[in-house]
């Protein structure tokens, strides 16, 4: 294989005409020149370089076609030494950011995928679309290093938290609904209605928003249509099967059938967290500070923040 420092010798030769100026530009002696050079032209089996009078370099026809390829080789070796620093330092590699629906709603996950790619452009942004606790498991399992979410029970160990958004639960009915007209209901209208939701294997999330509105409606708990997602919701209580509570933010897309009615007496809001891999590197945690300090949002995280899916 082809020595880097042989390489740069027969390079440093040529654009210096004399081994000599080649020598100090390489901080080594004549002969160190001399041989690596000679050591170069041993493994390809050739002449470089024309034996002629000391005082005038020539290169030889060989000599010639190989120069632009050991230019070539040395720059792809200074530049691959840069990007493998840049990698160890955590200024360049591939960034795995999760992301529920809302993220994208609420303009906070574009927002901050842009932030680091002015700031890392070395760093290869992946973003997926993820559920809550597919996220966490992802983050746990170190196939995820930034993941934003509704908040969980528990998080990764030594995961960083941080609650950046807030909004009210709306209420998304089908236009058809005998709801759908009045603007701003109360939870005591909801008793016999069916509420729809996203669900997982897990008693977290909207199901005690749900709890909170049959409390306050003073109704049992009513029955529940689970769902992979929001969007499903919204288009389940669009075909007239329920209810469904949704983040404020989800009412800014445009779908036929439906409205989004306010609940005038419940107040409690659903939370998006960010959640930062424990190993996640320097640079990148000190990009992502340097955005959630400017996000219009930003708040501290909430001690008891609504656990919600998407």
């Amino acid at each position: 294989m082809l020595e880097p420092d042989c390489l740069e010798a027969f390079v440093a030769v040529v654009e210096e005409q004399h081994f000599v100026s080649a020598a100090d530009r390489l901080g080594c002696t004549q002969s160190v020149v001399s041989k690596r050079l000679q050591r170069l032209e041993d493994q390809l089996g050739g002449r470089l370089l024309s034996r002629g009078q000391r005082s005038r370099i020539a290169l030889t026809r060989e000599g010639t076609q190989f120069l632009p390829l050991a230019r070539q080789l040395l720059a792809e070796l200074r530049a691959t030494e840069r990007h493998g620093q840049k990698i160890l330092q955590g200024e360049a590699g591939r960034l795995r950011v999760g992301f529920v629906f809302s993220a994208i709603m609420t303009g906070l996950m574009p927002q901050l995928v842009s932030h680091l790619r002015a700031h890392l452009p070395d760093v290869d942004i992946a973003a997926e679309a993820m559920e809550s606790p597919q996220q966490i498991a992802a983050i746990a399992d170190g196939r995820m290093d930034i993941g934003f979410i509704r908040p969980r029970p528990s998080y990764p160990v030594g995961a960083s938290i941080w609650a950046i958004h807030s909004e009210a639960v709306l209420l998304a009915v089908a236009d058809t609904s005998p709801l759908a007209d009045r603007g701003d209901i109360g939870c005591a209208q909801l008793r016999d209605y069916r509420f729809i939701i996203p669900q997982f294997h897990e008693q977290v999330g909207l199901i005690d928003v749900i709890g909170a509105i049959a409390r306050i409606g003073q109704f049992p708990l009513p029955d529940v249509i689970p769902t992979a997602d929001f969007i499903t919701s919204i288009g389940l209580a669009a075909a007239g099967m329920g209810v469904a509570p949704v983040p404020a933010s989800l009412a800014a897309l445009d779908l036929p059938n439906i409205r989004y009615l306010g609940i005038s007496d419940y107040d409690a809001l659903l939370d998006l967290v960010l959640v930062e891999a424990a190993d996640l590197p320097m640079p990148v945690r000190t990009a992502v500070k340097a955005w959630r300090e400017r996000a219009i949002d930003l708040s501290p995280p909430a001690r008891n923040p609504i656990a919600g899916p998407t």
